[in-house]
């Protein structure tokens, strides 16, 4: 826990993020389609009498590309949600991280040098 931050209220935040990650990898897991899957929900279509086994191939191509846009779609709104509460939490990025750590070694090396 960094000193500036209060104990408690970093202990919040990080289970914040943990719960956030699970909350992702759910929705990851409910988009996430593979072939197998798609050919399988076709397959029990065919035998209900709701498909014609002839167009297995295109409703499987067509479900997997829906899974992957929707997959693309989500990424990018917990990209962005993500950004969004470490802005507002005042938690460093990594860009701060680096450019912290470029200031120590230059501090380092001038202190070096005296």
């Amino acid at each position: 826990c960094p000193p500036e931050m209060d104990r408690t209220n970093y202990k919040e935040k990080i289970e914040m993020f943990e719960n956030m990650e699970k909350v992702m990898m759910a929705g990851l897991g409910a988009i996430s389609m593979t072939k197998e899957k798609a050919e399988k929900m076709f397959d029990e279509y065919v035998k209900r009498g709701e498909a014609a086994r002839e167009s297995k191939e295109g409703f499987v191509s067509e479900l997997m590309e829906y899974a992957e846009k929707n997959r693309r779609q989500l990424e990018e709104i917990i990209g962005r949600q993500l950004k969004k509460s470490m802005e507002t939490m005042d938690i460093p990025t990594k860009s701060d991280l680096d450019r912290l750590e470029k200031k120590v070694d230059r501090l380092l090396k001038q202190q070096e040098g005296k």
